[in-house]
């Protein structure tokens, strides 16, 4: 009865008074751009030499897989026997940024990993990725971007990758500066909310060379009417919401569009995967995303997208459910893992010698 309801009473509201449409709209924006500094529990659990896999319950209808049969049921091989905790400042911000480092050698490529939101990178969305690469040969860096696990938590909001980026390019640099990589020999590797941050620092940063993008989002303004419509809520407090997001904070959720950003590939690499039963981003993100970016590649540019059938049923903490959001690498984990080697170790391949 609400769903039908409480939208024609916001509507009126809206109507009748501008300050109740800002505080509607303000009720969307800080909902929806809450952060959770403590990992939704994932650092409770989790690090580099012991980390599992926890789901939670989506509306999903098709499932695909059950957890005991995914990669799931015994991750014990991925678990890594040493690391580097590292501090990453953000350049001209009073922001740290706290990293894991799994260095091989200075002379092998670096791959970024950047986590999605109200998580960080004790998840095992980041860690398992991070592990295969690294047993690969690769140098792996995993980070918590700002208002996330143990770095600084600027203001408790999250601007889907509007501040966030910046965070990606300061560790991006960081490589640079302290580990002598040549960009040319760094990739990323964004999840989610991750993979659209990876997408806007990928536009704004003509040196980042490869970019892995696992479901992302290709317009946060869709994001929203999305949120909003499954919730029961007019679509048109998406403008609200981004209005109340200037003024609250001063973030423009939809000033870089992780789409537009594809339109900037170029002659450089793109991987986009996603789950085609996904319901927290949905499926039409990554395809247009992938259709963008393919449009747009150059001659010598690579653009690579896979979409497949993956949800994971599951009972965690005595609680059944379905997850449908970032699970291929749980339900085809060779596949996952070959797909992405191989992708960033051509896209990181060392250039020929100029003669």
């Amino acid at each position: 009865m609400w769903k039908r309801t409480l939208p024609a009473v916001l509507l009126l509201m809206v109507i009748g008074s501008p300050l109740v449409y800002y505080q509607a709209g303000n009720l969307v924006y800080t909902q929806a751009a809450a952060s959770n500094p403590a990992c939704s529990g994932h650092a409770e659990r989790n690090s580099p030499d012991a980390f599992s896999v926890e789901l939670w319950h989506e509306d999903v209808s098709n499932v695909t897989h059950q957890k005991n049969e995914t990669l799931a049921a015994n991750l014990e091989g991925l678990w890594f026997t040493s690391w580097e905790n590292v501090t990453v400042g953000v350049p001209g911000e009073a922001i740290d940024l706290a990293g894991w480092v799994m260095e091989h050698n200075a002379s092998q490529p670096w791959v970024i990993l950047v986590h999605g939101i109200r998580s960080c990178k004790a998840n095992h969305e980041v860690l398992i990725p991070a592990a295969w690469l690294h047993q690969a040969g690769f140098n792996v860096v995993l980070f918590d971007m700002r208002d996330h696990g143990d770095s600084t938590v600027e203001d408790g909001l999250v601007s889907a990758g509007q501040r966030e980026y910046r965070d990606l390019l300061a560790v991006w640099q960081w490589l640079q500066d302290e580990r002598n990589a040549s960009p040319e020999r760094i990739g990323v590797l964004g999840v989610s909310m991750g993979a659209g941050t990876a997408a806007i620092a990928f536009g704004e940063e003509s040196g980042l060379q490869a970019v892995f993008l696992e479901s992302p989002f290709s317009s946060m303004g869709s994001i929203i009417e999305e949120e909003l419509a499954f919730a029961g809520f007019p679509p048109f407090l998406k403008d609200a919401a981004v209005f109340a997001g200037k003024v609250s904070s001063g973030d423009d959720l939809v000033k870089r569009e992780p789409i537009e950003a594809m339109k900037r590939t170029g002659d450089r690499s793109v991987f986009i995967t996603q789950s085609l039963e996904d319901v927290r981003i949905n499926i039409h993100h990554g395809q247009a995303m992938c259709d963008a970016a393919s449009a747009h590649a150059g001659a010598n540019g690579s653009v690579e997208c896979w979409f497949e059938s993956s949800a994971v049923a599951h009972n965690d903490r005595n609680e059944s459910g379905v997850l449908s959001h970032v699970t291929l690498m749980l339900t085809q984990p060779e596949t996952y893992r070959n797909k992405m080697v191989n992708f960033f170790e051509a896209a990181l391949a060392t250039p020929p010698a100029v003669i």
